[in-house]
């Protein structure tokens, strides 16, 4: 019989996968920011306008969405956006968006939280709200109590 040298499990391969946050922002630096902050544990992918947005999600899952409120450029705003994924939007759905239905949950990122409501960005389908310029504890925090509520979901 002869011995064999054991290796250690890569370590690497034995780690659950980060889980995937799509990040709707419009601004360069705060994509940056974000996502300097956040790429050692979740996996990032930006897009930059509504049209964006539906196409990363008809190409992909995702665990968790930021949601940037005003998007320059975008036909739809995110709250908009959030309305649709979250079947509440009340006027007609544009092509590009239609069929688009998620259950994952929506974070809320806005450098203008006195313009909006907590309850009407709920209303809306958001799950939380973070504002900007973002801390990182509190981000984490936030992705932190959505990651736990959509594994144990309130009764």
């Amino acid at each position: 019989m002869a011995l064999q040298r054991l290796r250690s499990p890569d370590k690497r391969a034995s780690r659950d996968p980060k889980p995937r946050v799509l990040y709707v922002e419009d601004e360069d630096p705060n994509w940056e920011v974000t996502e300097f902050m956040l790429r050692s544990q979740y996996e990032l992918v930006r897009a930059v306008n509504a049209r964006e947005t539906f196409a990363r999600l008809r190409a992909s899952k995702f665990d968790l969405i930021l949601m940037d409120i005003q998007l320059q450029g975008s036909e739809l705003d995110g709250i908009q956006i959030t309305q649709i994924l979250k079947g509440r939007y009340s006027k007609p759905v544009p092509s590009y968006a239609q069929g688009q239905v998620v259950d994952c949950p929506i974070l809320f990122v806005t450098a203008y939280e006195a313009r909006y409501q907590r309850q009407e960005l709920i209303d809306a389908g958001g799950d939380e709200l973070i504002t900007k310029p973002v801390d990182r504890t509190r981000l984490l925090l936030a992705l932190s109590k959505l990651t736990v509520r959509s594994i144990f979901p309130t009764v």
